[in-house]
């Protein structure tokens, strides 16, 4: 089965020494428990929605045209809230619009689920407004539920994570390394969806 990954650093694993990320991690959980998966990392550093939108199809088409047993999976939103030059990157409608597009279009060919993004170890008024990010990870959930994509829910499990702030904090505020990208990976690993998705596929 051949799974691409689509989104911003956190898919990336930007931080992680290791460079495996929550992603590697996931998919190295799957196959212990016995799923043959090729996984695709297609994760862009400062990536927005808007780039996401007009790059991600050709990115899946190379990779999964063709291909019976193949599925995608989008985690994006952070860098749309960040705040340059005193307002966000992506005003919130527009990354709506945007999130809509990708699932719509994702939705219609394979397989699709969506990981929200995480919060940051501390929220500052010039890089990214919690209140904002919070708001806008509630609506990218309610458009997924309009969809019927699966929606992965980070920042309500976020708060549990043992290492990602502090790791986040010695890095530059905002990655963590090996033990925060452990945590994320064995949430999602939890995940019903993700497990159900993976059956699915190899059904």
């Amino acid at each position: 089965m051949r799974i691409c990954f689509f989104g911003e650093s956190y898919v990336s694993g930007t931080g992680d020494p290791t460079y495996q990320g929550w992603v590697g991690r996931l998919c190295q959980m799957a196959r212990a428990r016995g799923y043959d998966i090729t996984a695709y990392n297609c994760g862009i550093r400062g990536a927005s929605s808007a780039l996401m939108e007009r790059t991600w199809q050709r990115e899946a088409e190379t990779r999964l045209t063709g291909i019976d047993k193949a599925a995608a999976v989008f985690s994006f939103g952070t860098n749309d809230s960040w705040i340059e030059n005193g307002a966000p990157l992506i005003e919130a409608d527009r990354q709506m619009d945007n999130t809509r597009a990708i699932l719509r279009a994702a939705k219609s060919r394979w397989p699709t689920l969506m990981v929200g993004p995480p919060g940051l170890a501390a929220y500052t008024p010039g890089t990214l407004r919690e209140t904002d990010h919070r708001a806008r990870c509630a609506t990218m959930q309610k458009i997924c539920d309009d969809e019927a994509v699966p929606y992965f829910d980070t920042l309500a499990v976020f708060s549990s994570f043992k290492h990602w702030s502090g790791e986040a904090i010695k890095n530059d505020g905002a990655h963590p390394g090996a033990g925060g990208y452990t945590e994320m990976a064995a949430v999602i690993d939890a995940w019903g969806r993700w497990r159900a998705l993976l059956d699915t596929l190899r059904a």
